[in-house]
Order: structure tokens, then sequence, then C-alpha cells
């Protein structure tokens, strides 16, 4: 009889879950995101190159980089060169110490 009881609660307590859109937030390791900017990767299938743009927060075309081989922007250390890239080229800008943030524009 108790037994049946704790599953009935258990069955209770899930479907309640499900029912109010319970989920649980957790930050994927397997997806690397820059703090600011962003990058963008256009890669030319006849040539085998990539070309690499990094903007700003503000979409603002921050440098752009021609690599001589197609990179696989699925691979998590691909991803995490970018984002190093984008952070040393984001400290290079001078536009982006100036802009103010855009949670910070009243």
């Amino acid at each position: 009889m108790k037994n049946t009881k704790v599953k009935l609660l258990a069955a209770l307590l899930m479907v309640l879950c499900i029912s109010s859109g319970f989920s649980v937030q957790r930050k994927s390791r397997r997806q690397p995101v820059a703090e600011r900017g962003f990058w963008v990767t256009e890669t030319d299938p006849a040539s085998k190159t990539t070309i690499i743009r990094f903007y700003a927060t503000s979409n603002h075309l921050v440098s752009e980089r021609k690599e001589d081989k197609e990179l696989d922007v699925r691979r998590l250390a691909v991803r995490k060169a970018l984002n190093s890239a984008l952070r040393k080229e984001l400290e290079k800008d001078s536009l982006t110490q100036s802009l103010p943030k855009l949670y910070e524009v009243n």
C-alpha cells in the first residue's frame, strides 16, 4: 500500500512538472558563446577558403580575415579559437570602446 502511494505521488509530481513547463536551464559546454560581439564564417565551396568576419555587439564590422582552409565550426576547438580571436580583435578596435552598450541606452 505504501509503495503504491509513493509511485502515485511520483507520477503526479512528474505530470505537474511536465504540464507547468518546468525545465532545467543549463549552460552547455558544447556551445561556447563570446561575451561581446560575434563572428560569421563564409566558406567558398570551389576554393575551400573561409572568410571570417568579426563584428561588435552593435553590428559594426571590426575586421575580416581570410583562411586558406575550410573551417569546421561544428568543432568545439574551432569555436573556442574564433571566440579568442574575436576577443583580441575587439580589444584592438577603438570604436567599440567608445560605443555605449545596448542595454545602457535609455
